[in-house]
Order: structure tokens, then C-alpha cells, then sequence
């Protein structure tokens, strides 16, 4: 059976949610009695009991430990900044729920937002990442880093992919069967990458792939890259 889940503190037998979460619990009419998973920020996941409402906080008794496991897949995000950062905004849920471990914001030749402007957003999107390991069921929300320029970039991954327009023949088919657990995975904002940006990524360790033969807006290069990513890899 599934039960709502919800963010908060374990203190030996007994469970609490406050503050904002505590809110979450009231929208979703949370009553005494019932049974709740809590998931503690720690690699934890309990079901929980609710015992008490107060007016600031709920209280429960810890029936038991959940046995959980979280993803396997170290899948990094470079993600080269669009000219309206909303779009950001949405895609944060969907590359959380597909189990993307990190975002990092990338400033390339084509990025027209300031660094201060993507720095504004990065405590919204960090909510939102919170947020959806909720329904998804996540142990562990997105990372999101500061921005960062394309030239300092410093991948870390046993396989790192550019999605590129102009690359006519490798696709990520071609690494089928491959084993890694990290993965770095780039993707150019409106108007894609310069020639120059190309290869100093290559000179980092990144091999061009395409995603087909149709030119593909960012929101949805973005999702169709990680799902193809999980695909091979996981």
C-alpha cells in the first residue's frame, strides 16, 4: 500500500513535520490516525503514524523502517542557460522524477541571462527539487549548483555527451551495452553551441552524439537526452 510521504525530523520513536511541510500536510487534509511515510533528508524513510495536530506542527510514532534504495545512476546535468529562465523552472520536477543527481547552469557564447540573474533563481528551483522527491519518491533532491562559464566546466564522469545539431552520426545507440555509473551530459541553449565550444569540450573529454534529425526545442532535448541517457546506461 502507498501512502503519502512527506518531509521531516526522527527522534528515536517519535516523528515530526514543521514549518512549511506542515502546511503540505493541512493541503492534503493529513488527520490524525493516519499512516504517513517520512522521508528524513538522511537516506531514511519511515512509516509513521500520525499520533497528534498541533497548530504548528504534526506529531507521529514510528511504526517501522521502510527498506528504500536510491538511484545507481550518477547522472550529471550541464545545462546551458535559456534566454527565459521559466523555462528552467519547469523542467526542474520532470529531470527530478526521471533521477537526474545534478543540475549545474551553464553560461555559454549564446546565454543572453546575467550569472546574477540564474543565482536569483537557484533557491526557487532548490524548492522545487524538494518538493517533487515527494511524489517521485526520491531519497535525495537535485543538486543545483552556481553557474558556471562553458570553459571552466570540469566533468568527472566515465562518459560525457554533448547532444550537438550538426553531429550526423553517433547517437547514443551506439553505447548500448557500455557500463558507467557517472555520466556527464551537455545541452546548448537557443541557438545551440559554437565550433569553438565544441572542441574545448572535446579537449574536456566530451564526445558529440544527436538526438535525430529534427532540430529539437531545449525543454524537449533536455528530457529526451536524460531518458535516452537511463536507457543505455541504467
Amino acid at each position: 500500500m502507498s501512502y503519502p510521504r512527506f518531509i521531516g525530523k526522527i527522534e528515536k520513536d517519535k516523528a515530526f513535520i514543521e514549518d512549511e511541510e506542515f502546511h503540505h500536510t493541512k493541503v492534503r487534509r493529513i488527520k490524525e490516525g493516519q499512516k504517513i511515510e517520512i522521508n528524513d533528508l538522511k537516506g531514511n524513510v519511515y512509516l509513521v503514524e500520525v499520533e497528534k495536530i498541533e497548530k504548528k506542527r504534526l506529531i507521529g510514532k514510528v511504526l517501522e523502517k521502510i527498506s528504500v534504495s536510491d538511484e545507481k545512476l550518477d547522472l550529471r546535468l550541464f545545462l546551458c542557460m535559456p534566454n527565459q529562465l521559466s523555462k528552467v523552472d519547469d523542467l526542474i520536477e520532470p529531470i527530478s522524477e526521471l533521477g537526474v543527481s545534478k543540475l549545474i547552469p551553464v553560461i555559454s557564447t549564446y546565454t543572453a541571462v546575467k550569472e546574477k540573474d540564474i543565482e536569483r533563481k537557484l533557491r526557487k528551483w532548490e524548492k522545487i527539487a524538494l518538493n517533487s522527491i515527494k511524489q517521485c519518491k526520491r531519497l535525495f533532491p537535485l543538486k543545483i549548483e552556481k553557474p558556471i562559464k562553458l570553459l571552466d566546466i570540469k566533468p568527472t564522469g566515465e562518459y560525457r555527451f554533448v547532444f550537438y545539431e550538426k553531429e550526423k552520426e553517433k547517437t547514443l545507440k551506439d553505447f548500448y551495452g557500455k557500463k558507467g555509473e557517472k555520466i556527464d551530459i551537455l545541452i546548448g541553449a537557443e541557438g545551440g553551441l559554437t565550433e569553438e565550444e565544441i572542441f574545448n569540450l572535446k579537449i574536456k573529454g566530451f564526445e558529440t552524439v544527436s538526438l535525430g534529425k529534427n532540430i529539437l526545442r531545449m525543454e524537449t532535448a533536455v528530457i529526451t537526452a536524460v531518458c535516452q541517457v537511463k536507457f543505455v546506461f541504467d
